[in-house]
């Protein structure tokens, strides 16, 4: 008997049956009259009736329940630690695949494809593997300062990339300060060559081995520097190196998450947790730096460890720094003897987006919390919870708030890229903290607002993988960049498609109805709901060829829709409202595919 594959799930065991369980209405035996023997020898000795126990491995005796419970709470109860030839993996009942797993005929179905995949090469899994962190997997070779500067590429080819960095990318913006830089390396702030660096990423073999040459002198560099140690600039590197490998990542990667971990715990070490007004030699420009680089970290910690479906390292009792100040580059540098004031919330600095993501972590990271811990919690304390998610809300500048595409017709796309990443995440956040009441013991009137609310803001989700899809197209708003709004939603995209599917295949063992059901929202449709499936069963469609995820979410919806349900794009003719407009405005449908997390 191999132990190479065992699959644990932590949920409540079924129900103990009733009398009207039984065909005649009788009693069945308690459960403790049946006892079964221990088994002395495993299941291959015993055919062979062979003796020798010192290598057998024995199956585990079942215990008796320890009480009735409902199989239906494994939505937020459910924990899964699957134990293989290739490593350990748990996933808390925070994260999607915790919630397809708790539909019983998809579980035993990925747990097939899971054991394909392990045992079969597949081109997916080649490519993932190249976006392991190379500083893990790198070896520590000795290399030189002199052979690091002689793998830097021509000047002009530094420029155009150094331009595109501050004036394009707009990712982890805000950690190194422009001026300062401009002044240590003499690059002339007016470059105008980024235009000749592609909008996303190619697969030009002479660039691509450029981007691995250049990846492996980053962890050397690191390495070179002994980064475990801090130091200067040591922060800003790893951000910039993580941000490098969540790039060529193909989906959600272990390595990822454990760096984002230790550049956590670094950065702790350095004392950036704790303001620098507490430290007098600390200048105000180093200190506003410092706010700057600690608020990237602490939101990088919490999106890697959210798609993870695991605790953060940072915890908000233990962190005092205060947020960023909304300033421009050129309002401050290391000359600055007092910080100017704020500009307000108006002003669209390009720090203004950092700020707005910080609004959002703290009851970000407390429903994130409730999610993984074991301890039960009070339903009053959910509902101040989602009065929290309001608020942060609230505290969105104006210009950074989602509005209708009809409204937004002079934004331009990299501000509505923005509002629709901030939108999606509250909408998630809705999710997180009420999915827990949507199985099917749970319908006490009390809790009727959490399943409406739960079900119309994964909807409202979907609506968004829809817009994301079909504005990254040709002509499309966000067709610049469309590799940087997919990659930032899919662990979003991917949740609210798992918590309608396991809603509607819970929902199919009971009556059917148009409406949720008795306490809910009824302008919530069951046929609405599908429709935002079978639209979204065509968005996963074109993404399962690169992506395990996808795949699931298509074997997902198949289960629950049938093959019948699938459509191909807009040219099916479905129809979805714009996230922002009221139902009756059409728009077509679309995707939203690619890797972890969103740091700009």
């Amino acid at each position: 008997m191999s132990n190479a594959d065992v699959t644990y799930s932590a949920h409540t065991p079924a129900q103990e049956p009733t009398p009207s369980d039984s065909p005649s209405g009788r009693l069945r035996p308690p459960p403790s009259r049946r006892r079964d023997k221990p088994q002395l020898s495993c299941n291959a000795c015993r055919r062979r009736n062979r003796g020798s126990g010192s290598s057998c491995t024995y199956t585990t005796a079942t215990g008796r329940p320890h009480g009735p419970a409902h199989v239906q709470d494994r939505i937020n109860e459910l924990e899964s630690l699957v134990v293989r030839e290739s490593g350990v993996s748990y996933v808390s009942s925070a994260h999607w695949a915790a919630v397809l797993d708790s539909i019983a005929e998809l579980r035993h179905y990925f747990a097939e494809e899971d054991e394909a995949y392990e045992r079969i090469p597949d081109p997916i899994q080649s490519q993932a593997s190249l976006a392991r962190p190379h500083l893990f997997y790198s070896g520590s070779t000795h290399i030189s300062t002199a052979e690091i500067f002689n793998a830097i590429p021509p000047r002009p080819v530094v420029d155009r990339l150094v331009s595109r960095y501050f004036n394009v990318v707009d990712l982890a913006t805000g950690i190194v300060h422009s001026g300062k830089f401009f002044r240590m390396t003499l690059v002339p702030h007016n470059v105008s060559t980024a235009s000749s660096i592609p909008s996303q990423p190619t697969r030009d073999p002479e660039r691509q081995a450029m981007v691995d040459t250049l990846r492996k002198k980053i962890a050397q560099c690191l390495v070179l520097g002994h980064y475990a140690k801090g130091g200067p600039y040591v922060l800003e590197a790893l951000i910039l190196y993580l941000l490098v490998e969540i790039l060529l990542s193909k989906g959600v990667e272990t390595g990822i998450w454990v760096l984002a971990g230790n550049i956590a715990q670094i950065a702790m070490r350095m004392g950036y947790h704790r303001d620098a007004k507490h430290f007098p030699d600390i200048s105000p420009f180093a200190g506003e730096m410092r706010r700057r680089v600690w608020t990237t970290i602490a939101q990088i910690d919490y999106s890697s460890s959210l798609q993870m479906g695991m605790p953060t390292v940072v915890k908000e009792s233990q962190v005092d720094t205060a947020e960023p100040r909304n300033l421009y580059d050129a309002d401050f540098d290391e000359d600055t003897a007092n910080l100017p004031p704020s500009r307000p919330d108006s002003e669209v600095t390009p720090i203004l987006y950092v700020l707005s993501k910080h609004r959002l972590l703290s009851v970000s990271v407390k429903i994130a919390d409730m999610a993984i811990e074991p301890r039960s919690h009070s339903y009053s304390k959910v509902l101040d919870l989602d009065k929290q998610i309001d608020k942060a809300r609230d505290a969105l500048p104006l210009s950074m708030r989602w509005k209708s595409l009809s409204s937004s017709l002079d934004v331009p796309s990299q501000v509505l890229m923005k509002r629709i990443w901030l939108e999606v995440s509250l909408q998630r956040l809705k999710v997180d903290l009420h999915r827990k009441f949507m199985g099917p013991s749970r319908p006490q009137q009390e809790h009727a607002y959490s399943r409406s609310a739960c079900l119309a803001a994964a909807m409202r989700i979907l609506e968004f993988q829809h817009l994301v899809d079909e504005e990254t197209r040709v002509d499309g708003r966000l067709n610049e960049n469309p590799w940087r709004v997919s990659t930032s939603l899919l662990h979003e995209f991917l949740l609210a498609t798992s918590i309608l599917c396991f809603y509607l295949q819970n929902r199919s063992a009971g009556p059917q109805e148009q409406s949720v059901g008795p306490g809910d929202d009824g302008s919530i449709s069951v046929d609405r709901i599908k429709r935002l499936l079978r639209a979204s069963q065509a968005i996963w469609a074109r993404s399962s060829a690169t992506s395990r995820a996808a795949r699931k979410a298509v074997a997902a919806l198949r289960y629950v829709l049938g093959d019948s349900g699938i459509v191909s794009g807009s040219s099916s003719g479905f129809e979805v409202s714009d996230p922002g407009v009221s139902s009756s405005a059409p728009t077509r449908c679309f995707p939203g595919e690619g890797p972890l997390f969103h740091l700009g």
